[in-house]
């Protein structure tokens, strides 16, 4: 049987950021006299004191959260709890490419029946499409986003005498000359080999689709054109030594990071929050953010998006009004969202909230970490361009671990990039298939 299936369109591309955040928007109304008690399961660090200004603004309305721990840990037993029809929280935090998956079990309340679709216009236009896919029905409020820059260190691209690369021409040669005069010590970037989302941004960039629509059914192209470019551009880069293969937010990695034997790399704008807070004054003031590097040398940028996560309520909750007013809260209150790119770094998908004077504060991390650059400034221009017509599948969770069984065998030289991402869309496919999906 064919199941139903939610997609998500990325109408990617920032509106013209606003004046200051003058005032919070007017929130939905709610029972005053109702004493509620909401369960929040999020990952986000500091969430517990964010809410207290929450809770402050509505005294009725407790707020209990739960970190269970980054997102594979937190959609386990969200998945569980949904398909068992108990146990789950009020409100969840879940990834863009991950959202669809979970709509689909048809355990999320569509939020447009308590006036969610009266607060679409204050939040970045793409955000809303991965929530609102079909103009209607809202899964979702956006909490936050992830477009694409690079990040490195000024002091050891001067040392080697190589400039910021614009293109990624520029960057091979740039990887080659680092790692010759370093006699190997040093890479300039590092591959993420266990992180599927991560090579999809860079091809992404590029104007690659995985997934897409195709009237009742679906049409999935992992071994895209673009994907194939990407990734014997940095198969390359990895046979010949100029870049590392470290996994991703390791002690391995920050140690690398922070010594310098890794000079550069490509991360969402949630990134630079956790250099800041992993390596704390290790290489701090050294780093800096820059576009990402182009195929072809132009003064538009062209980006990709990496995670940024929504807020679910879910068919569970016996609150659901009060739930969708602290998901609306949470991530249009200028109190909330300073708080979350303070504690979190979380990079705001409210329009409004990326003109608020905290997230341009040179004196406070992770500016301060990246030498007192305006890093906010080099994501925005970053959203600004992002490809507009991106989609994820329900069946994202396999295409995701899959990626790695197929990355791995690539780097053992048991697959060329062609024959590794040749196997990721033959054994997604029939994984989808089985699963009762349409798609071909």
């Amino acid at each position: 049987m064919k199941k139903a299936a939610l997609f998500v369109t990325l109408a990617l591309g920032l509106s013209a950021l606003g004046s200051a955040y003058a005032a919070d928007p007017a929130f939905p109304k709610v029972d005053a006299g109702k004493k509620v008690t909401l369960e929040v399961w999020s990952w986000v660090p500091g969430l517990d004191k964010t809410v207290a200004a929450f809770t402050k603004a509505y005294p009725n309305i407790s707020v209990k959260v739960v970190n269970l721990g980054g997102g594979p840990n937190t959609y386990t037993k969200l998945q569980t709890a949904l398909k068992a029809g108990s146990g789950a929280p009020d409100v969840a935090q879940i990834e863009y490419g991950f959202l669809p998956a979970f709509a689909d079990t048809g355990g999320l309340q569509d939020l447009s029946k308590y006036g969610a679709n009266d607060y679409k216009k204050y939040f970045v236009p793409w955000t809303w499409g991965q929530v609102s896919p079909e103009g209607s029905a809202v899964y979702a409020i956006p909490q936050d986003t992830g477009p694409f820059a690079m990040v490195y260190r000024e002091d050891i691209l001067k040392k080697y005498g190589v400039a910021v690369p614009k293109t990624w021409a520029q960057y091979a040669q740039a990887a080659s000359v680092v790692n010759k005069k370093s006699a190997g010590k040093v890479k300039l970037g590092n591959f993420y080999s266990t992180f599927a989302p991560w090579f999809m941004a860079l091809a992404w960039a590029d104007g690659a689709q995985f997934f897409k629509r195709d009237g009742d059914g679906w049409v999935q192209t992992l071994n895209n054109p673009s994907a194939k470019k990407v990734l014997n551009y940095w198969y390359g880069m990895i046979k010949k030594g100029d870049v590392s293969t470290i996994n991703a937010f390791s002690a391995d990695y920050w140690n690398a990071a922070g010594a310098g034997t890794v000079a550069s790399n490509f991360e969402a704008a949630w990134g630079p929050g956790g250099y800041a807070g992993s390596m704390k004054d290790k290489s701090a003031g050294l780093w800096r953010a820059a576009p990402l590097p182009q195929w072809t040398a132009s003064s538009t940028i062209k980006s990709g998006n990496w995670g940024g996560s929504s807020n679910v309520v879910t068919t569970q909750s016996k609150n659901p009004k009060e739930a969708t007013l602290f998901a609306l809260w949470l991530n249009l209150s200028s109190s909330a969202i300073s708080a979350n790119w303070v504690n979190g770094g979380l990079f705001p998908a409210s329009d409004a909230g990326l003109d608020l004077p905290v997230l341009h504060e040179k004196t406070k991390n992770p500016s301060k970490f990246f030498g007192g650059q305006d890093i906010s400034a080099v994501y925005t221009q970053a959203s600004k361009g992002v490809n507009v017509n991106f989609q994820w599948a329900p069946w994202f969770p396999f295409a995701n671990d899959n990626f790695n069984k197929q990355i791995d065998l690539m780097i053992k030289g048991k697959l060329t990039p062609d024959q590794a991402l040749d196997a990721w869309q033959a054994e997604t496919l029939a994984d989808a298939k089985k699963e009762g999906y349409t798609v071909r």
